[in-house]
């Protein structure tokens, strides 16, 4: 009888357990069709508004490529996003809403690789839903998304890379093989974006320190990662130098301006004959600064023109370098400098950014304001602008074969979903906007702080729970939490912050930097539920997950 009743019990949870997993399938798939509507929804609203001020370089490059010009190209930036582009253009043809689509897709998965590296930490499964929701569904993260830049394939990149090593670390995976691909990724992400540097780093030591193997496989590890990675960021430069291509220069001069204006000594130290030509405008410009910085974007670019006061008649280029960068090294090694720069400028536009603390910071431009750019910067190799109208795409490319149509929604009730779904929240107003069940929300486009203040706020929760829960637990004071919880945490809140860290140490606090940070911090925000229900379920008595 026992026997009998066992049996029963045994298939009763395996039936309940299978009816558990697909329920959860098809509530992955609701979660995912909904995501993707609302990323349509976006691309539809404006289809003809792709371009952005930085824009140009990325499609310039990536014409030069597929015209076979590449040798007369003079753009400045890394040369790993346009061959992205490029091999996009050969694959489904040069046009933008290809590059465009691509884009979306990529911050899709983004968002899924999140979610995946909540799971491998053990959360929950409704906690990794959660972090996918909120990676995919802000309305900064699909803004950017709608046009052409470096932000996607960089989250994408470092997300895949992140997603890697949680699995060599968490879920045991071989470490080699992990090494090897989370190296590839890197040099490939450090090819679109040398920015991400930290983002690599903060990869690289986090496997090295949670990787469960002996100190020489981890050295090991950490070796065959940087050397594949270092070789594909200098594949281009290498492919260059056996062409014969000459290097037009980067973007190092603009970067290290603004450290040299916002924080630099223009009373002593190098080259004071130079900073005594830029000191009166340097002063006024900081005398102006306000605890909440300066009040739109052309104001805070205001030590390019410190930078060219440094200049005396006759003055090259590499002059102007080599001065500017005497002048940004003595500011990092002086420590009065670096601490100025550090508490008067950095930690303040942190704060900015990630708690949407300033105007510039906060409100980003609507797409329709991208118009001067889209007029500007016409490119007719990429159709663009390609002259839809909103609406028009799905009336456009909406054909379902016979037998569907009769199953599946007209475009006018597709097209009447996509409008109510981007009326949730999306669509400019200066007002609140109603989302569901009375609760009101403020758009990427208003002056009110939006949803990325509660990001950051359960981030910096979750950091503060691990700093003082950890060294806790090990004195006995609190129960310990699981090990791979506080690893998948802390890797969250590293990529999140240094996400942010390293332009606004450098620049500034915009609006497009948070992009880098809100799949992270979405992802720390699903941690911080799992680490207290674990916790919860500790103190109650209850099981584990």
């Amino acid at each position: 009888m026992d026997r009998t009743l066992n049996q029963r019990s045994g298939f009763s949870s395996a039936l309940l357990g299978r009816a558990n997993s697909v329920a959860w399938f098809w509530i992955w798939v609701g979660a995912i069709g909904l995501i993707l509507m609302v990323h349509l929804a976006f691309l539809v609203a404006w289809p003809d508004h792709f371009i952005h001020e930085d824009s140009a370089a990325y499609l310039i490059q990536t014409e030069s490529i597929l015209r076979g010009q590449y040798l007369e190209d003079t753009m400045k930036r890394p040369y790993g996003l346009a061959a992205f582009f490029a091999l996009l253009s050969k694959l489904f043809g040069p046009h933008i809403l290809v590059l465009v689509i691509a884009q979306h897709l990529m911050s899709v998965c983004t968002a899924l690789f999140v979610a995946a590296i909540a799971r491998f930490a053990g959360a929950p499964r409704f906690f990794a839903l959660l972090a996918f929701c909120l990676a995919a569904l802000h309305g900064r993260i699909i803004h950017y998304d709608n046009t052409i830049g470096a932000e996607t394939t960089s989250n994408f990149l470092v997300s895949l890379a992140a997603f890697i090593a949680a699995g060599a670390a968490l879920r045991k995976w071989p470490p080699l093989p992990c090494a090897a691909a989370v190296g590839l990724t890197l040099g490939a992400l450090l090819a679109c974006r040398s920015a991400a540097i930290g983002q690599a780093a903060v990869i690289l030591l986090w496997l090295v320190v949670v990787l469960d193997a002996g100190f020489l496989r981890r050295l090991g590890v950490l070796a065959l990662a940087g050397v594949l990675a270092s070789a594909v960021y200098l594949a281009p430069a290498a492919i260059n130098f056996a062409i014969g291509k000459r290097p037009v220069g980067n973007e190092t001069l603009a970067v290290m301006a603004f450290v040299v204006g916002y924080s630099g000594d223009f009373e002593h130290g190098v080259h004071l004959d130079r900073k005594a030509q830029a000191r009166g405008f340097v002063e006024q410009m900081r005398a102006a600064d306000t605890p909440r910085g300066w009040p739109d974007v052309d104001v805070y670019q205001w030590p390019f023109g410190a930078m060219h006061r440094l200049a005396k008649p006759g003055d090259g280029d590499a002059d102007l370098e080599r001065v500017v960068r005497d002048i940004f090294i003595e500011t990092l090694t002086t420590p009065s400098t670096l601490y100025r720069h550090l508490t008067k400028h950095f930690l303040r536009e942190m704060y900015f950014v990630l708690f949407d603390a300033n105007s510039v910071a906060r409100r980003a431009p609507s797409p329709q304001g991208y118009e001067f750019f889209v007029q500007r910067d016409r490119y007719p190799f990429f159709g663009s602008p390609t002259g839809f109208k909103p609406g028009q795409l799905v009336h456009e490319y909406y054909q379902p074969w016979w037998p569907l149509s009769r199953l599946l929604p007209t475009a006018d009730q597709i097209q009447l979903t996509l409008n109510r779904l981007f009326a949730r929240g999306y669509a400019p107003s200066s007002d609140l906007v109603a989302l569901c069940c009375g609760l009101k929300v403020s758009t990427e486009y208003d002056d009110r702080p939006g949803a990325i203040l509660w990001l950051s706020s359960a981030t910096l929760g979750l950091a503060l729970l691990l700093l003082i829960g950890v060294p806790a637990s090990h004195a006995g004071l609190v129960r310990r939490s699981s090990g791979r919880l506080v690893a998948g945490g802390t890797l969250m809140i590293l990529l999140a912050l240094v996400s942010v860290a390293v332009p606004t140490f450098l620049i500034y606090g915009l609006n497009r930097y948070a992009y880098y940070a809100i799949p992270f911090l979405a992802g720390s925000s699903a941690m911080l539920g799992s680490v207290l229900l674990d916790w919860l379920r500790a103190k109650t008595g209850g099981s584990k997950a």
